[in-house]
C-alpha cells in the first residue's frame, strides 16, 4: 500500500482515490437514475385543441394503381383516407396500433 506524509499525517493514496472515484460513480448513476424516473412520472400531456394537427402514423395504399402514402399529421386521430384514381385509398397499416 503506497502512503506518503503530508503535514504529519499519512495519506493512503491507494485507499482515498478508489473511494473518491466510487463515490463519484455512485453520484453520477444516482443522478441519471433520478432523471429517468422523474421522466416516467410526468403525466401524459392534454390533447391539442380541435383544429390543430396531431401526430399519426398511417400507411394507405391505392387498390387500383398500388401507390402507397404515409400520413404523419392529421387534424383528428382517425382521419379519412386520401383519394387516388378517384377512389379512397385503403388503410394497410396503423403504425401506432400494431
Amino acid at each position: 500500500m503506497a502512503a506518503f506524509w503530508l503535514n504529519g499525517t499519512v495519506v493512503l493514496v491507494d485507499l482515498v482515490v478508489p473511494i473518491a472515484g466510487s463515490l463519484l460513480f455512485i453520484y453520477v448513476v444516482y443522478r441519471i437514475g433520478l432523471k429517468l424516473m422523474l421522466g416516467f412520472s410526468r403525466p401524459v400531456p392534454a390533447p391539442p385543441p380541435p383544429g390543430e394537427l396531431r401526430k399519426v402514423r398511417l400507411t394507405y395504399m391505392c387498390t387500383l394503381c398500388g401507390t402507397e402514402v404515409r400520413m404523419t399529421r392529421s387534424p383528428n386521430t382517425i382521419p379519412e383516407g386520401p383519394k387516388c384514381c378517384m377512389e379512397e385509398m385503403e388503410l394497410i397499416r396503423d403504425h401506432d396500433n400494431d
